[in-house]
């Protein structure tokens, strides 16, 4: 851990003295003593010696830098969340006490996955209707076959003449009656049947009589894939019809939510491809798609809020992380242009190795600025026509490291 803080504080010697320098370098003219000093202090990091036969152990291939032109890009800060249309907030479909939680914060779940289980009182009631309207169904059934026995023996004594219309009449109203009771029970029959379909329980309580068993507990289902982001439910709290329990999220596709200035909306369209940089990773870049731009404008900032989907889909982004969406303009301008892989970085410090003569490097700290493609725009700390390692960077990065704790 010393060595790293010393190496750090090193590189960080060396860029500001070239940044103080290089300000000096502005204000005096060309063939003054702020140039020497400016050239002694980038060789104040240590050189690094490598003959033929071991930069090509090391697979250093070097090119000359210079300027090309960049598509020039607008940036909107923002920050990730997650995605609202793929998220879903679970909550309680029955009032009861909490019996049971298997899903913890962080865990990856499926659809209708049990995230716990909750006893209600509501089951019994449920199942307690369902067997009143079973019962109901039976009496009107066995009401119905008796009016239709006395609507048969009032149509045969009517046939002989030993009954009158009225009895036959009056026994086929009975017989309405009695559908229209069937229906009814029927129609409570089902009621019921949702009803428990609806609690994920069973229709019959298998469990013995007097025990409790899981048939008695409302399950608590994940509606769709995700990861859990926010559970409310522990074992023993009471909650009550609709109370959110758990919150749910498919984090293989983020949002980003960003402020773009006003002067820059003529820039901005819906479906418009974007790249998206976080500082966790500041050498990678993310695609991204704006789906929607704001409706009103923020009158303390003069911004408008947009929407940007970003896909997720190797877990590294993170909700909340902070971001910047770049947006590629049709205007161009020249900048020193080197491939991602020609930038190292020791302990926070970004630098790039040139090489000096035929066998020596050293490490220069540079600022970048633009992604663009596989290459990053060197804002400060190059010039154009260095010769600078464009592979194998990594390998003189080693020696960088080997050099600096032996001096120690």
């Amino acid at each position: 851990m010393r060595v790293l803080l010393i190496i750090a504080v090193s590189l960080a010697f060396w860029s500001c003295q070239s940044k103080s320098t290089s300000a000096s370098a502005r204000d005096t003219p060309a063939g003054d003593a702020p140039v020497e000093s400016s050239q002694k202090g980038e060789r104040d990091a240590p050189a690094i010696v490598l003959d033929a036969t071991e930069q090509q152990k090391g697979h250093i291939v070097v090119e000359s830098v210079g300027l090309k032109d960049l598509a020039t890009t607008l940036t909107v800060p923002g920050r990730l969340t997650i995605n609202e249309d793929k998220t879903w907030r679970v909550g309680a479909i029955a009032s009861g006490r909490v019996n049971e939680v298997s899903a913890h914060l962080g865990d990856a779940v499926r659809p209708g996955q049990i995230l716990g289980r909750i006893h209600s009182h509501d089951v019994h009631e449920v199942r307690a209707g369902y067997e009143q309207a079973q019962t109901e169904l039976e009496r009107a059934g066995s009401a119905q076959d008796y009016a239709k026995q006395r609507r048969e023996r009032a149509q045969r004594l009517f046939d002989l003449r030993a009954g009158s219309r009225q009895d036959v009449e009056t026994a086929d109203a009975d017989l309405r009656n009695t559908q229209a009771a069937i229906d009814k029970a029927q129609s409570e029959l089902e009621k019921e049947r949702a009803h428990l379909a609806i609690l994920r329980v069973p229709v019959e309580d298998n469990s013995p009589l007097g025990n409790h068993s899981e048939d008695d507990d409302v399950p608590i289902l994940a509606p769709e894939a995700g990861v859990v982001l926010d559970r409310k439910a522990t074992v023993g709290s009471v909650v009550n019809t609709g109370e959110e329990l758990f919150t749910i999220s498919d984090t293989t596709n983020l949002w980003m939510i960003g402020a773009a200035n006003e002067r820059d909306l003529s820039i901005i369209r819906a479906g418009q491809p974007v790249r998206i940089e976080v500082r966790a990773y500041p050498n990678r870049a993310f695609v991204g798609r704006i789906l929607k731009l704001g409706e009103h404008m923020d009158p303390a900032t003069r911004t408008l809020q947009i929407r940007i989907a970003v896909p997720n889909p190797q877990g590294l982004l993170k909700p909340e992380m902070y971001a910047t969406a770049s947006v590629r303009q049709s205007g161009r301008r020249s900048a020193l242009i080197v491939p991602d892989e020609a930038v190292q970085e020791i302990d926070g410090v970004l630098v790039v190795f040139v090489r000096e003569t035929q066998n020596e490097f050293r490490a220069h700290p540079v600022e970048i600025g633009q992604h663009a493609e596989g290459e990053l725009e060197i804002v400060r700390g190059l010039k154009s026509g260095e010769a600078v390692v464009v592979k194998g960077g990594f390998a003189l990065k080693s020696h960088l490291l080997k050099l600096m704790i032996q001096d120690q």
